[in-house]
């Protein structure tokens, strides 16, 4: 059976825009963009991410547009309702903008929030990511989905990620989701990615027998079995 790579970048980074989307386009890889608009990074760093118009030109360009909440706050520690607004306000700013209402999430700060689990398909959205480290595979819980943050601290991620997936049982589809932020990430270093080392990573795929795609286009795969 196919195991595939499914790329993932949160936070809307504007170099996901300028530097990520045109080198994935080159390479011919997949790719989802979890997007959110907190509104205290852009009161701090305003040059460090994309505007909605960003945002269209990568939707523009054949990349899936997933939802990862408008505040980016923690679904573990919000109310319900606080949640549910968040998710919502997302929506609606992309359907401002004439994108589709997204299908993938990613929960903010990484850890799966199992309150919010319950009610995220309610808005259409059919599979959700966390920033555990396991493979995906038809059992898998679609609203758990694990993935692998690469950055200049967890560059290991990488190559674990790859090893984790060679070793998979290959007798049903299968993947690895690795999720980057910005390359670089000058807001926020903790999870930098310098441009060299993605270019490392995005050679290593290319070379590499899987398919690298959206989560999206990952989902139906696996699911399809």
């Amino acid at each position: 059976m196919q195991k595939y790579v499914a790329l993932t970048f949160d936070d809307a980074v504007i170099n996901q825009l300028t530097f990520v989307a045109p080198l994935l386009k080159e390479y011919g890889f997949g790719a989802t963009f979890f997007i959110c608009r907190s509104e205290t990074w852009l009161s701090e760093h305003p040059e460090c991410y994309m505007t909605w118009e960003d945002v269209r030109k990568l939707y523009d360009a054949g990349f899936e547009i997933g939802n990862h909440t408008l505040n980016h706050g923690s679904l573990t520690r919000e109310s319900e309702e606080e949640g549910r607004k968040a998710v919502t306000e997302l929506n609606e700013q992309l359907a401002a903008y004439g994108i589709p209402q997204p299908v993938s999430f990613a929960y903010p700060g990484g850890p799966y929030a199992e309150n919010a689990a319950k009610w995220l398909g309610e808005y259409g959205l059919l599979c959700a990511r966390t920033t555990a480290k396991t493979v995906w595979t038809g059992s898998t819980d679609p609203m758990n989905v694990a993935s692998y943050s690469v950055n200049i601290k967890e560059e290991d991620n990488f190559q674990r990620a790859l090893d984790d997936l060679a070793a998979a049982d290959d007798s049903q589809p299968c993947a690895v989701v690795l999720t980057y932020h910005g390359v670089p990430d000058i807001a926020h270093p903790w999870c930098n990615t310098p441009p060299e080392m993605f270019i490392k990573h995005m050679n290593a795929l290319r070379e590499s027998v899987y398919p690298v795609i959206s989560m999206g286009e990952c989902r139906k795969l696996i699911q399809k079995g």
